[in-house]
């Protein structure tokens, strides 16, 4: 470019992107570099200010633009981003059932002081932190305190006495704001946890009075100085306990030889074959040979659902990377119609042809195998109990879009997997890459058991998921183990549309009754 005219121009970027701006091992400047008209890119990163100096020296005005540009366009890139990757904004409460006897009044006492406590709690940034200990008998004073002047309806009740219609109520308000496309694709599911209370550093336990109708206040809670936040975090000596019980209670294990292992933000963990073991392999094999829908189903007495769910943990290309998977899964599927339809047993599978050989660079698994976006929560509904456990019900909305996540946050999250440590732990990315991670979940170990039950509405596939898990919680340095438990009743698309809220509330109350029978065995 040597005797033309050249122009420079000198702009301001926030300083905390100078890593996106730079990029690994100067890749960043390198591409800015490559603009057509660009003479030379330079950058200063200042962490003293709060914005560097972006300097380019190009042939006409508008190359300089077009290089800010490219820059500009990648820190809004990251900023849309950036909260796929952080912790999601706490939902509002739908609702809090309690169940307690007339008279009686909530106690809790300090961690320390609470025995058998089952959760784990996190550190509350120098507050202190109360667990339920027990419901006691309402006293002459504790009534004396709680009597209000004012009419109980004058104040909004968030914590209310559980009757079957009241569920069923928020349910339908909860149905009410999905839509059509939302209604075939929602996620059930009821997970156990326990409520702890945060509130000042103090010695002695504290009180909570409900009203004379049994309902609490947001005022009950004020009025101590608490703040109620629901915890699933269990502590790993209650998963050989369920175990056992779920034996006992006739629960069949479906991938006792290859339990799940992934990340909140989908990244696999762990050894790279852990999508195409041996098991995997004849899975897929198994399924070309077969020639009857039978043989696809696995020649087993299982429940035709159950028998489905079951291989589809070994099949399906999403948990098999072998070049078979798509056709195999294909193939289950239409077994699994036609079985479900009333057809002999040994009715022709569908023709796939033969298995495709499987060549080496297949093997190696999609780093971010799934992206959901636009994930809400319609409902949010908890059962606070004087048990050792409660139980949260959740409904949630979601879309898969692969397409949401640029080259850049790709790079990150997989340079995040590549410098994992050696327990296999995915590291969170440094400042200076713009994406931030609240929350880091590895699930080292994912059990599904299944067991059919009996509703009044007819039979059901009780699905569920013990997660041995360690997580990291914003600047949390160590990894905190524990485990998460996930409860639904499994169902098809065409279920879920035509589902009404006084089934989904029966569902809610079978899975309550067997949870209680499994953790009290």
């Amino acid at each position: 470019m040597y005797g033309q005219r050249c122009v420079s121009r000198v702009y301001q970027v926030e300083s905390q992107f100078a890593g996106l701006v730079i990029g690994a091992k100067g890749a960043g400047i390198r591409e800015l570099r490559d603009i057509s008209g660009v003479v030379d890119v330079k950058f200063v990163a200042r962490r003293d200010s709060e914005t560097s100096p972006l300097t380019v020296k190009a042939t006409s005005e508008g190359v300089c633009e077009e290089v800010y540009n490219t820059v500009q366009e990648k820190i809004r890139s990251v900023d849309r981003k950036k909260m796929m990757f952080t912790k999601a904004p706490k939902p509002p409460v739908t609702q809090i059932f309690i169940e307690i006897k007339e008279n009686m009044k909530i106690c809790l006492k300090p961690k320390s002081e609470v025995q058998n406590s089952k959760i784990i709690t996190r550190d509350a940034r120098g507050k202190g932190i109360f667990l339920f200990s027990k419901y006691e008998c309402l006293g002459l004073e504790d009534g004396l305190s709680s009597l209000q002047i004012t009419n109980d309806h004058a104040n909004k009740m968030d914590w209310l006495q559980f009757s079957e219609r009241d569920l069923i109520d928020s349910l339908n308000k909860s149905f009410s704001k999905m839509n059509k496309e939302e209604r075939k694709a929602f996620d059930f599911n009821m997970t156990p946890g326990k409520f702890t209370f945060i509130g000042n550093n103090e010695r002695g336990g504290k009180q909570i009075i409900p009203n004379r109708c049994g309902n609490i206040a947001k005022e009950a809670f004020k009025a101590i100085n608490v703040a109620p936040v629901y915890s699933n975090a269990l502590k790993k000596g209650l998963y050989p306990e369920v175990t056992k019980n779920l034996q006992l209670l006739g629960f069949s294990n479906l991938n006792s030889g290859s339990p799940e292992q992934f990340t909140i933000v989908h990244l696999l963990a762990g050894d790279n074959q852990e999508r195409f073991s041996d098991e995997k392999k004849k899975a897929i094999e198994n399924v070309f040979k077969a020639k009857t829908i039978i043989e696809v189903m696995g020649n087993t007495h299982m429940y035709p659902k159950i028998a489905f769910h079951k291989i589809s943990l070994l099949l399906h290309p999403d948990k098999n990377s072998h070049p078979g998977s798509t056709d195999a899964f294909k193939k289950l599927q239409h077994a699994y119609q036609e079985m479900t339809a009333g057809k002999s047993h040994s009715t022709k599978a569908l023709n796939i042809g033969k298995v495709p050989d499987i060549k080496a660079n297949v093997i190696r698994p999609p780093k971010v195998i799934s992206v959901k976006v636009q994930k809400r929560k319609v409902a949010n509904i908890t059962f606070f109990t004087s048990n050792i456990l409660d139980m949260r019900m959740a409904l949630t909305t979601f879309k898969e879009d692969p397409n949401k996540l640029t080259n850049h946050v790709k790079d990150v999250l997989n340079e995040c997997w590549d410098n994992r440590d050696p327990e296999g732990g995915i590291l969170t990315p440094d400042g200076k890459s713009g994406i931030y991670i609240q929350c880091l979940k590895q699930v080292t170990a994912g059990h599904i058991w299944v067991k059919p039950i009996e509703t009044k509405y007819g039979e059901a596939i009780l699905e569920l998921k013990i997660k041995e898990m360690r997580e990291k919680v914003e600047n949390q340095k160590e990894w905190q183990e524990c485990v998460e438990i996930d409860m639904t009743i499994i169902m098809e698309e065409n279920e879920k549309e035509r589902l009404e809220a006084e089934k989904l509330a029966s569902y809610i109350l079978e899975i309550r009754q067997v949870w209680d029978t499994l953790v009290n065995q």
